[in-house]
């Protein structure tokens, strides 16, 4: 049976390092703001295959954005909107139920992504290396950096 662990680590950049980490991680926060839009626009969908077949070239060539980030971009945009229904359908029963009078505003319009972020996989975006260390992807190519993490975790598997 295979466990899933997460570790937070820190991770030790240069200047030019987190500058290069940043732009990855607007880049990806702008894909998804986008990606929104493109679904309120398009009926509000969460439909994954709908929103990979309209708007994935587009990601991919306004944001520069590997494949595997804009695969997650639009998968995360996906769940969003699919909570939202969820959310909107649950309101609609507590309505009638007269649970609450309050009308569920979520998809009034496209919901909006602040914090600068980005979701990785391992082994596609980025991969362990000895002495710890960890190559990540960047929109300007792999980088290497050196890391630290609470003591248990580094030294809890092999990196």
């Amino acid at each position: 049976m295979k466990q899933i662990i997460t570790a937070k680590l820190k991770l030790k950049t240069m200047p030019e390092q987190f500058k290069a980490l940043r732009q990855t991680q607007l880049a990806y926060r702008d894909a998804l703001n986008h990606v929104s839009r493109y679904a309120f626009e398009h009926g509000k969908t969460s439909n994954r295959e709908r929103l990979q077949k309209g708007d994935y070239r587009g990601v991919r060539e306004l944001f520069g954005l590997p494949s595997e980030m804009t695969a997650n971009v639009i998968r995360q945009v996906g769940v969003t909107y699919k909570g939202l229904w969820t959310k909107l359908r649950k309101n609609i029963e507590h309505r009638r139920a007269k649970i609450t009078k309050k009308r569920f505003k979520g998809l009034d319009r496209p919901p909006r992504y602040v914090s600068p972020t980005v979701t990785y996989n391992y082994k596609y975006d980025y991969s362990f290396k000895p002495e710890q260390q960890v190559s990540i992807r960047t929109l300007r190519g792999r980088i290497v950096l050196p890391f630290e993490g609470y003591g248990p975790h580094p030294a809890r598997g092999k990196y």
